[in-house]
C-alpha cells in the first residue's frame, strides 16, 4: 500500500510538472506562487491541486519529513498542510517551519477535517495563517489561498512606500494594539469582550462612520451585515488603511459572499456566531501576518542598503474576471 501510494504521488508530480511546464511556457511574464500541498491522502492532494489550478507551480508531500525537506529545498510562498500525517502532525511540522529562520514567515494554511475550536486556536497560536475545515468548497479555499497571497504582498508594498521615520513600529503587546469594530448592537455586545483583550476597542455601526476616523487601527473588525454593499466597504477601508488586516464577521452559509470579501482583500472571513477564543486567535493570527510582513519587508530593504525591493511578485488571477 506504501509502494502503491509513493507510485501515485510520484506520477501526479510527473503529470503536475509537465503541465506546469506547459501553462509557464504560455505565460512566462507572470511570476506563479509556488506552493506545497501536504496531505497523507494522495486523493486528496489530486482533489487540492485540482482545485488550485490557476497556481500551477505546484509540489507535494505525503509525510512531515517530505514537507519539511521539500520547503528546505526551495521555500514556497504558501504551505497547505493537513494535521493528520504519519510519524509527525501536521502542528508538529508547522512549529519546526515557524522556528527555521527561513520558513518562519511562510504561511501556512492548515487544511483538516478537525472541527475543533481548541485545535483552531492552537493553530493560530503556532502561527498559522487559515484554518479551514473539509469537506472543501473549491471557491472557498481558492478565495482563502488568493487571500493569503495578496494580503502579504499588499503589506509589504503599502510599508514600502513609506520611509523608515515614517513608518510605525512593530507591535509589541496587546496595549499598543487599536482595534476598530464596525460592529452591529448584538454582534458589538457578543464580541466586546473578547475584541477588548486583542487591544483598545473603538466601535462604530456604520461602515461610512468607519472611513472618517482619525486614529489609525491596527486591525478592523467588519460585521458584514452593517454594510449594503460588504465587498465595497472592504475596498473602500484598504483604500484607507492599506496595511491594516481587514476580519469579517459573516454568516457561514454566504460562501459567495465570503469568496467576494477575500478576494476585495479581506485577511479574514469568520463565521458568525463566533466563538471568543476563535476570534480572537483569528484576529491575532492576522495582526501577526502584517506585522512579519512589515518585518520581512524591512529586513529586505536593510539586506540591500535601502535600494527599491519587490520582494513578492506573486501574480494572482481573479478567477470570475476571466
Amino acid at each position: 500500500m506504501r509502494v502503491a501510494r509513493v507510485q501515485f504521488v510520484n506520477a501526479y508530480r510527473m503529470m503536475n510538472t509537465r503541465s506546469n511546464m506547459d501553462k509557464a511556457q504560455s505565460s512566462t511574464s507572470a511570476y506563479q506562487p509556488r506552493l506545497l500541498l501536504v496531505d497523507d491522502d494522495p486523493a486528496m492532494i489530486r482533489i487540492i491541486g485540482e482545485m488550485l489550478a490557476e497556481f500551477p507551480n505546484q509540489r507535494f508531500a505525503t509525510t512531515g519529513e517530505a514537507a519539511l525537506a521539500l520547503a528546505r529545498e526551495a521555500t514556497p510562498d504558501l504551505i497547505l498542510l493537513d494535521a493528520n500525517l504519519p510519524n509527525m502532525t501536521g502542528f508538529d511540522v508547522c512549529e519546526i517551519l515557524k522556528r527555521d529562520a527561513k520558513l518562519a514567515r511562510v504561511p501556512v494554511i492548515f487544511v483538516t477535517s478537525h472541527d475543533a475550536p481548541a485545535l483552531e486556536v492552537d493553530a493560530f497560536r503556532m502561527g498559522a495563517a487559515d484554518y479551514v475545515i473539509k469537506p472543501l468548497v473549491a471557491s472557498r479555499l481558492q478565495a482563502r489561498v488568493r487571500a493569503q497571497l495578496r494580503f502579504r504582498q499588499r503589506v509589504m508594498q503599502a510599508h514600502a512606500s513609506v520611509s523608515e521615520h515614517n513608518a510605525r513600529p512593530a507591535i509589541s503587546n496587546a496595549a499598543d494594539v487599536r482595534v476598530l469594530g464596525i460592529l452591529a448592537g448584538e454582534t458589538a455586545e457578543a464580541h466586546r469582550q473578547a475584541l477588548e483583550a486583542i487591544g483598545e476597542l473603538d466601535v462604530v455601526t456604520e461602515c461610512e462612520a468607519a472611513l472618517t476616523q482619525d486614529n489609525e487601527p491596527d486591525a478592523i473588525v467588519l460585521d458584514a451585515s452593517c454594510c449594503s454593499e460588504p465587498c465595497a466597504a472592504v475596498r473602500a477601508l484598504l483604500a484607507r488603511h492599506p496595511e491594516v488586516p481587514v476580519v469579517v464577521l459573516a454568516d457561514r452559509s454566504d460562501i459567495e459572499t465570503e469568496q467576494c470579501m477575500l478576494d476585495a482583500g479581506a485577511a479574514d472571513v469568520i463565521a458568525k456566531p463566533a466563538r471568543p477564543a476563535v476570534l480572537q486567535a483569528r484576529v491575532h493570527g492576522a495582526l501577526a501576518s502584517a506585522r512579519r510582513a512589515r518585518e520581512e519587508l524591512r529586513a529586505l530593504l536593510e539586506s540591500q542598503g535601502g535600494a527599491s525591493v519587490h520582494p513578492f511578485p506573486v501574480y494572482v488571477r481573479d478567477a470570475r474576471s476571466g
